[in-house]
């Protein structure tokens, strides 16, 4: 009947005395009057609106007998206490309002910086939809890390390739395949005023780009892992052979 298990519930804590669950997920309040009698009513003078509705629930349950008594699930036995120690309510109180108050500010916070990029991704968006986007812009929108060495990750897996000339070549910055041209995912463009790509991303090549920015990024920190390591052992063999060319004394 209920889906908490013992050992994912916390205890409840009364007036400074700790209360566990038991084995079936439920404390007793039994337990807690007979812990607290100055401080708390008998469950079975505890009555109003919000007994009647843990009752209607099954939040509440009854056994007979000498190990009997009032078992309650743990929004019941929080309900409970709330009634019976005013110090416990205002603490329940004042929990709800720091967590309100946090989750308010946290809205407010993510509002404040839609807002502040809403206008810059507003003015991409119809940019990819008019002239297109350079590679740096649609990196950026896509979350793509380091654009220069995202078109290298893209060649050494085969999917952007280097524009070749009449003698095999490589000429240029390296570009999408003559497919994605046709299909309209990207567009060739001068690759003057900034744009040394010499193509530019419709919507479309943006949406593969996004979809793909997860494999990219991996693929870039690869990429940068293994230019780091080219330059280490480049500095090692250097001092090796400085060292090996210096006479010994």
């Amino acid at each position: 009947m209920f889906t908490n298990t013992q050992s994912e519930l916390l205890p409840i804590v009364i007036e400074g005395h700790t209360f566990k669950p038991n084995g079936e997920g439920l404390w007793s309040l039994t337990e807690i009057n007979k812990a607290l009698p100055d401080l708390t009513k008998p469950p079975a003078q505890w009555r109003g609106r919000d007994r009647d509705y843990f009752e209607r629930c099954a939040n509440l349950h009854t056994v007979h007998g000498d190990s009997g008594g009032t078992y309650a699930t743990e929004r019941a036995t929080i309900a409970y206490a709330m009634a019976c120690s005013l110090d416990f309510y205002v603490m329940v109180v004042d929990a709800f309002v720091a967590m309100r108050n946090r989750a308010v500010r946290e809205v407010r916070l993510k509002d404040a910086l839609l807002d502040a990029n809403m206008p810059k991704a507003s003015t991409l968006d119809l940019k990819a939809r008019g002239a297109g986007l350079t590679w740096t812009e649609a990196c950026r929108v896509a979350g793509i890390q380091q654009p220069r060495l995202a078109l290298e990750a893209l060649v050494s897996v085969g999917v952007f390739v280097y524009p070749v000339d009449n003698f095999g070549t490589r000429e240029g910055s390296p570009r999408p395949p003559k497919s994605s041209f046709e299909a309209g995912a990207f567009v060739k463009v001068s690759s003057d005023f900034g744009n040394r790509e010499g193509w530019r991303v419709k919507p479309s090549g943006l949406d593969w780009l996004r979809s793909k920015t997860e494999k990219i990024n991996l693929r870039v920190a690869e990429v940068k892992a293994g230019k780091d390591k080219a330059r280490r052992d480049t500095k090692v063999r250097l001092k090796e052979n400085l060292k090996a060319s210096l006479p010994d004394y």
